[in-house]
């Protein structure tokens, strides 16, 4: 095949063994890669009433058809399994060069399952799979753990917060770039495994190089031609977002108790750029290099942690933001959820929180020795405080207001990853008037707006790109990449079916944990204070389901399914 390798390995750690499958012809075609294969092999391997931090808890890394090419903001690579802190099917888009590597090995899907009686580290170079002892690696941070290894390959790895189960841990790739939210890092933790370092030697096959290479160009030009992409993410990174947010009193602060933060200036990039001297670190193939890295090593925060330890705890200090994301990062944990449960628990006591103090609560979160690392809702659940926690399906609320953005209203409440602004990011259309500008006071006809933002968001983690290339690339640019690497002919309508077809069997997959579409809901916050009508939402929601092809309780017809080509 061209664009995918044909190969699938599976790592069984009880065992310690490793078998291999060849990827099927259909499969590759009906899933592309990364988020689509995840699904598909989830379904395969798992039982989705399983429990997230047992054996049977499968861990999934899958490339894409164009991942290691040189396409532009190609080099990612998807992680997928059964959230520990939302119970959900989850998959985190993650950068790097981790994705190139794997690619160059000939991976299309790493499947990882059981759990090692020892720490334990997975080396693949080409054709050779090796399980060594991570005996002298375990309690070491993401820093530690990447030096130790990087001269073998190209590294993901898990740090403190991943060994000790914090519930939002997550994986660094490369030294710099973390794989986002969900707790894929406590479910490598309940396995035992520390790491995988990856090298390959075999350069992906190309079906049309010529018109690859024109579908290319194409891409490049519109990348540097957006000032979205050209002039805010390359030059500032994500952190352009808070003067935006700010500007239009919509920056949600205190837990979301209110809808503004009026002090935007002190952390804002402008300010970052002024005061630190950050280099870009872009991932493989990327014009755009979103990533900063100071020359103390530590990560310049980029929107997500300058709102969920600055405005989110009522705090203005840039250099207390830094730490926390610096602590954040090198034991491996999310900043959301992580700012975002102190915030709940700063709420509840009514406590107000110093510098000093918040980087030790960030600490002891993040190593796993304080009751916050179970997230905000098992937390608030314990304290009898559940309706502080502001999240739906059990995922924390990014710094993305739904009573400000109300598409996000219905993208939050419907994602099957629980309240994630990339599910389908409305600010694009709300805000920036990306790809097309919508009015974001109005939540009345938005249902199809963001049923094609979940579905492209799903190709686009499929693939795998960048989920910033939306700003800039439709699906007709998209398809033209793909079908030169495949040589399979894809239009833009073929791949939004293909993405289509991910999101519903992700929905199935929830469903089948136990989730029903009271689910599909936001904090009652949401709805007070001239928030959200709760009636409009519950509108919005039926809507939904009737343009998704489900029945009134959110359940995808067997009609829909045939069409889709899901069977079991």
């Amino acid at each position: 095949m061209f664009g995918w390798s044909g190969r699938t390995i599976i790592v069984d750690l009880s065992s310690h063994s490793v078998t291999e499958s060849r990827t099927g012809v259909k499969q590759a075609r009906e899933y592309l890669g990364g988020r689509g294969f995840g699904i598909k092999l989830m379904h395969d391997f798992a039982d989705p009433g399983v429990d997230p931090l047992s054996s049977d808890n499968p861990l999934v890394f899958a490339t894409g058809p164009i991942t290691g090419t040189m396409a532009p903001m190609s080099g990612h690579y998807s992680i997928i399994t059964k959230s520990p802190l939302t119970h959900t099917i989850f998959d985190s888009n993650a950068g790097g060069h981790f994705g190139k590597a794997m690619k160059y090995a000939g991976i299309d899907a790493l499947v990882i399952t059981g759990s090692s009686d020892i720490p334990i580290y997975l080396s693949i170079f080409d054709e050779d799979v090796e399980l060594i002892s991570a005996e002298h690696l375990w309690g070491k941070d993401v820093r530690e753990t990447t030096l130790a290894l990087k001269d073998k390959g190209s590294v993901t790895c898990i740090g403190r917060a991943g060994e000790k189960k914090v519930r939002f841990a997550n994986f660094v790739n490369d030294d710099l770039y973390s794989s986002g939210r969900g707790g894929h890092g406590a479910v490598a933790g309940s396995k035992n495994l520390k790491a995988i370092v990856v090298k390959g030697t075999n350069d992906p096959l190309i079906a049309e190089p010529r018109s690859f290479e024109k579908a290319i160009t194409s891409a490049q030009r519109l990348l540097l031609a957006n000032p979205v992409t050209s002039k805010g993410l390359s030059v500032y990174g994500t952190s352009f977002m808070i003067n935006v947010m700010d500007h239009l009193d919509i920056l949600p602060s205190l837990n979301f108790r209110e809808r503004g933060f009026h002090h935007g200036d002190n952390i804002s990039a402008e300010k970052l750029s002024a005061t630190y001297k950050g280099k870009s670190m872009p991932c493989d193939n990327c014009p755009l290099g979103c990533i900063r890295l100071l020359e103390n090593g530590s990560l310049l925060p980029d929107y997500d942690a300058l709102w969920a330890f600055g405005p989110a705890v009522d705090n203005v200090d840039m250099e207390s933001i830094i730490k926390a994301n610096d602590l954040c990062y090198v034991n491996g944990v999310d900043p959301i959820s992580c700012g975002a449960t102190i915030a709940s628990y700063l709420e509840m006591s009514g406590e107000k929180i110093d510098h000093a103090r918040l980087l030790q609560t960030v600490s002891d979160v993040s190593q796993g020795i304080s009751s916050l690392s179970e997230g905000s809702l098992s937390y608030m659940i314990t304290q009898g405080a559940k309706e502080l926690s502001m999240s739906s399906k059990g995922l924390e609320m990014p710094g993305y207001d739904p009573r400000d953005i109300s598409g996000f209203a219905l993208a939050y409440a419907t994602s099957n990853r629980g309240a994630c602004h990339m599910s389908a990011f409305m600010a694009g259309p709300e805000l920036l008037g990306k790809p097309v500008v919508l009015d974001r006071f109005v939540l009345q006809g938005k249902a199809g707006f963001v049923k094609l933002l979940q579905d492209l968001a799903a190709v686009i983690d499929s693939i795998v790109l960048c989920p910033f290339v939306s700003f800039a690339l439709g699906e007709g640019e998209i398809a033209s990449l793909v079908s030169a690497a495949t040589g399979v002919s894809y239009s833009s309508e073929d791949l939004l079916r293909v993405g289509e077809r991910i999101w519903n069997l992700e929905r199935l997959f929830n469903l089948r944990a136990g989730f029903t579409h009271e689910d599909d809901a936001l904090p009652e916050r949401m709805f007070s204070n001239g928030g959200i009508s709760e009636e409009d939402l519950k509108k919005a929601i039926s809507e939904y389901y009737q343009l998704r092809g489900w029945d009134n309780l959110g359940v995808p017809t067997t009609s829909k399914l045939e069409q889709l080509g899901i069977v079991f």
